[in-house]
């Protein structure tokens, strides 16, 4: 550093080096503000703009479509965040990235996530629900199969193949459910008469469900909605059994959770991000802005997202709701002890 003599030049330095440090303890703070997000993780970095960053993790679907609808709305921003979306192709995969740091949210089924709670192996969750994301409706999951086959009612289906969307977080076996669409088509199975281990229960992915009910590979498929439409539409598909009916009606179905780490450095972020998210299931009242979302995150026709039937989009968590979950996870053999989803709700 060159020495100064003169006095206007001292003064130069010594204003330049205020300034210097002036920004050095703005910047300190702000990483304090942070957490450790901005020296390594997704975790509360601070963007350009001066907004606090989040990562969601999502499977971009009908049950998290105000997410993007929030997003493209500019809600988050509008909420002090910048929020980015990372696309997955499994729960799995969501959870993974939220337990390394490599999300901060995400998105899917209760029962992938209550499972990981009570399953924790070696690197427990800590998970902390933000908000209930996505709620049954009549006719939002269903088994269907071929008029042909003569299966008018859920006892046909005894005996039966019946396709259903492959395991994700949850351990597969022969005799529990491994599903948020099993746990919840056993569930009025039972209240019909009807023993779920009657079924002959076949896991794939749901891309290939449709044909393989029309080509005789399996006598029913378990499914929601596109897939839903799309076998009624293209194959005449009928509708044997409504799985959120009865016991499963109204079940609370996505919620949108983080982890004790991101949450308890972050309560401002996940407040805003709760609010924000909030606003836009409130705006999904009307179909319109899901519509729209659907056809940009699943690349989904215009005309195929108007047909869709649609759940609710909740905007308040009911804890009783969220309960019946855990509730009839544990009914089911699913998890051992009963889980207290109030001690999961992030004030």
């Amino acid at each position: 550093m060159r020495l100064v003599r003169s006095g206007t030049r001292t003064s130069r330095s010594h204003s330049m080096s205020r300034r210097f440090w002036q920004a050095a303890a703005f910047l300190t703070a702000g990483i304090a503000m942070a957490g450790c997000g901005v020296l390594g993780g997704s975790s509360g970095g601070i963007s350009s703009s001066g907004n606090l960053t989040i990562t969601v993790a999502a499977v971009p679907g009908v049950g998290d479509a105000p997410l993007y609808v929030a997003q493209r709305d500019g809600l988050f921003r509008q909420h002090g965040l910048d929020v980015t979306i990372s696309n997955y192709t499994s729960v799995e995969q969501e959870i993974q990235a939220l337990s390394s740091g490599r999300a901060d949210v995400a998105a899917g089924d209760y029962a992938d996530f209550f499972y990981k709670q009570t399953h924790p192996g070696r690197h427990p969750l800590g998970l902390r629900l933000i908000a209930d994301g996505y709620d049954a409706a009549p006719n939002v999951m269903a088994v269907l199969t071929l008029p042909k086959l003569h299966i008018n009612s859920p006892q046909d289906l005894q005996d039966k193949r019946v396709a259903t969307p492959a395991a994700q977080a949850i351990r597969q076996t022969s005799n529990l459910p491994y599903s948020m669409e099993m746990l919840a088509t056993q569930a009025v199975l039972r209240t019909d008469g009807v023993s779920p281990t009657s079924i002959k229960w076949m896991p794939m992915p749901e891309q290939q469900m449709i044909n393989a009910l029309s080509t005789g590979k399996v006598s029913a498929i378990l499914v929601t909605e596109p897939y839903i439409l799309r076998a009624e539409s293209q194959l005449g598909a009928i509708s044997v059994l409504d799985s959120c009916s009865g016991v499963s009606s109204g079940l609370p179905l996505l919620g949108y959770f983080t982890v004790n780490a991101f949450a308890s450095g972050h309560s401002h972020a996940v407040q805003a991000f709760r609010s924000a998210l909030l606003q836009a299931q409130s705006s999904a009242a009307m179909r319109g802005p899901v519509e729209t979302s659907l056809t940009s995150s699943m690349h989904m026709s215009s005309q195929d997202a108007a047909l869709l039937t649609l759940g609710q989009y909740p905007t308040f968590l009911s804890i009783g709701q969220v309960q019946r979950i855990a509730d009839l996870m544990y009914d089911s053999g699913l998890i051992a002890t009963p889980l207290a989803v109030r001690k999961l709700i992030l004030r």
